[in-house]
């Protein structure tokens, strides 16, 4: 948890007002920057309210992180209503623990030219981001095999599943 987190809990993401014009720095937003000083002070109102300073799971060095969803987009997972989460009395580290428990994955890959527009955006719960990786051939470098042709075999073996699962 960052430092600010249980600072900012009790005074809340409202702080002092500032007269700004400019708008939101988060990538694809154009609405006007927030009236209110502190952490995120560039960002719009909402995407302010979302930052982990704050209890919520965005990352301004992260941008694609403000476009998580509270539910798995594969599966539906809903880790608020986990059993061990829920045994969890303190909101904000229930909250924390939650959102923990989600990844934002980029449909196209960032590094086959995918951006952090929200359309290219999903949220996954970590069983639906491993099975992601693992038929993806993310989590196997292509340099750990004595050749190229062993790997491409893995690939072309992996993809049907793939395709069949992520579209």
């Amino acid at each position: 948890m960052s430092r600010h987190f249980f600072e900012r809990l009790v005074q809340g993401y409202a702080g002092t007002k500032q007269s700004i014009s400019i708008n939101c720095r988060v990538p694809f937003c154009d609405n006007p920057a927030s009236k209110y000083k502190g952490v995120g002070s560039f960002c719009c109102e909402e995407h302010q309210a979302l930052l982990r300073e704050y209890g919520g799971p965005a990352r301004t060095d992260r941008p694609w992180t403000f476009n998580k969803k509270k539910t798995c987009d594969q599966c539906g997972h809903d880790p608020w209503k986990h059993p061990m989460v829920q045994k969890i009395d303190d909101e904000l580290i229930r909250d924390r623990v939650a959102w923990g428990m989600l990844i934002v994955d980029h449909i196209h890959t960032q590094r086959d030219g995918g951006s952090d527009h929200p359309d290219n955006c999903q949220t996954l719960c970590l069983d639906c981001n491993q099975i992601k990786t693992t038929l993806a051939c993310d989590s196997m470098p292509k340099a750990l095999y004595a050749d190229s042709t062993t790997y491409d075999q893995l690939v072309e073996r992996l993809r049907p599943y793939y395709n069949k699962l992520f579209g």
